[in-house]
This record gives structure tokens, sequence and C-alpha cells, in this order.
């Protein structure tokens, strides 16, 4: 059985509250429409998660409830080290993780992950995505032949990138 594997940027965050630290920062209300956008992508596409690791700042805590008030992931972990976590602790999070899962959602900051997203879409040799960056509140969607794949060597396929006015649009249509 293949292994799902979603990377999620938060969404976009208010930078109005001038008191509060970077951690602390919530997110906009543009932001809590994107949130809400992606889980109901998830949801119309069939795509739940069973695990989903979070950072623990306030603005991808806030993404990751908005996103999975429309799912229901069987588990939701917050994780302080995902807080502007580096490409490798990345990866040292999703191998530790993925261990007896089906699919794993990521929810955390650049510039780290959108470092993850290019060196994925490298290693599966895919690098004509198109993918520039990971702005607030996208999603890339990678799939391994299962979950015993080791994270640093073996190729995975990026099989959809969503943002939320994308989703929004093809909706519409």
């Amino acid at each position: 059985m293949s292994f799902t594997l979603y990377l999620m940027r938060h969404a976009k965050s208010d930078w109005s509250g001038s008191g509060s630290s970077d951690f602390e920062r919530p997110i906009n209300e543009r932001g809590k429409r994107s949130a809400l956008i992606i889980g109901q992508w998830l949801l119309d596409n069939e795509h739940i998660p069973q695990h989903i690791v979070s950072s623990s700042a306030v603005r991808a805590k806030q993404t990751t409830e908005l996103a999975t008030s429309i799912i229901s992931p069987e588990i939701i972990s917050y994780e302080k080290e995902l807080y502007l976590a580096s490409v490798e602790t990345l990866l040292h999070l999703i191998q530790t993780y993925k261990t007896g899962l089906n699919s794993l959602m990521v929810v955390a900051h650049n510039p780290g992950l959108e470092e993850l997203v290019e060196y994925l879409i490298v290693k599966s040799e895919q690098s004509g995505s198109g993918i520039t960056s990971m702005t607030t509140a996208n999603m890339a969607i990678f799939e391994y032949s299962d979950n015993q794949f080791d994270i640093k060597n073996d190729k995975g396929r990026l099989i959809e990138f969503i943002r939320p006015s994308v989703a929004v649009e093809n909706k519409a249509n």
C-alpha cells in the first residue's frame, strides 16, 4: 500500500498585533478562509491524513485546527521543534512519525518547508513541476511506494500541489 505525505505551510498570519512575538502571531481572516478551503479540498478529494503533526506556533496550530475541522484525522500532534525547522529537522520528524501509517501531514514554516518541498521535487526528478514557492496555506502532496521509505534516499512522486485560490476556482468550475 502506498504512503501519502502532505506538506502544508501555515496560513497567512496577522501582522497587526505589534505586541505579540513571532511564535504567538495568529492567522488573519484571509488565512482562516484559506485553511478552511484546504480542509474542504482534502475532504472533497478523499485525502484524509491519518496523523497530522503541526508546529505549535499559534498560526500553524490555528491553520491545523481550521483545516481539520472539516476532516477527521486519527491523530493530531503539536511539536515545538517544527517552529522554523530546518530541512534536516523536517526530514528527521517525517522519518520518525511515518512508521505504521499510510499518510502523514506536516504543517510548518518557511524557509525550511519550502526547501524540503524543493528537495523532494528534485529527488523525484520532477523538477519541471512549475512550483516556485510555498506561499501561505499551500500544500504539496507526495506519494511513496510504502511507509518503509527512507525520506533522504528514496524517490517519491509529487501528486498534487494545492493553492487555496486555485482550489476555489476549480470548485467553481
